[in-house]
């Protein structure tokens, strides 16, 4: 019996049973990357993100890694420390990094200083406004504005007076501030601080009252100036 016309060529050709579904991957398998392609294309950041083995920065620890090197493990002290320093060559810190601490004489305030003032850096210290040009950090004769949790590292800001002493130990010197007094203002109370003075001084403030958890709407601050410590020299 001899095999259908319309079918001949099956018959005549045993590569058909290869070259057809061959033919037939190919083709699916092309599909399959176009339209993936074009599926997958709008998140290729994201997944390259994602999947990245880049390390980000973490936060440094410049106080100590300071201590190190400085007089055999300390910081220098006032008296031997330099009047002026070049501001290129100190390091700058970053968001997150401990750069100095902070004690108020006739109060229990003995605290880590971080660059930065998210909530994560106040849980676990002091932290430092960065949001304007017009702050800065002890020595760049700019306001500079520290914040604390009323209930935990800034609790006994309560205590501070007119005439006790702030001494800031950063990474690159100390520097001390006289208190001149205390105000209890509304947290949108622009009053509160001065960022266009050309004078340093020193800005801290907590929530208040001191007992309350979560928001509260006023803050206790501590206004301060500046009384000694290493000038830090832009321009040099």
């Amino acid at each position: 019996m001899q095999a259908s016309k319309n079918h001949s060529f099956l018959r005549r050709s045993p590569l058909a049973y290869v070259v057809v579904p061959l033919a037939f991957v190919l083709v699916s398998t092309a599909l399959v990357f176009i339209v993936g392609r074009t599926v997958l294309t709008p998140y290729q950041a994201l997944l390259g993100w994602f999947f990245s083995t880049t390390e980000v920065a973490q936060p440094r620890d410049l106080l100590d890694d300071a201590a190190t090197v400085i007089n055999g493990g300390t910081v220098e002290e006032p008296e031997t420390q330099p009047e002026t320093l070049p501001l290129s060559s100190v390091t700058y810190p970053s968001e997150g990094d401990r750069y100095a601490t902070i004690t108020i004489s006739g109060t229990n305030v003995d605290a880590p200083v971080y660059y930065g003032d998210t909530n994560k850096i106040l849980n676990a210290g002091v932290g430092t406004y960065k949001d304007d040009a017009r702050v800065g950090i002890p020595g760049e004769g700019k306001t500079i504005l520290l914040a604390g949790h009323n209930n935990t590292f800034f609790n006994d800001l309560q205590h501070a007076e007119a005439g006790a002493t702030v001494t800031i130990t950063t990474h690159y010197g100390v520097y001390t501030y006289e208190v001149t007094g205390t105000e209890i203002l509304d947290y949108q109370d622009e009053t509160a601080y001065d960022f266009t003075r050309t004078d340093e001084n020193l800005i801290l403030y907590t929530c208040y009252p001191f007992d309350a958890l979560g928001f509260t709407p006023n803050r206790f601050f501590v206004y301060a100036k500046y009384v000694s410590g290493p000038v830090l020299d832009a321009n040099s």
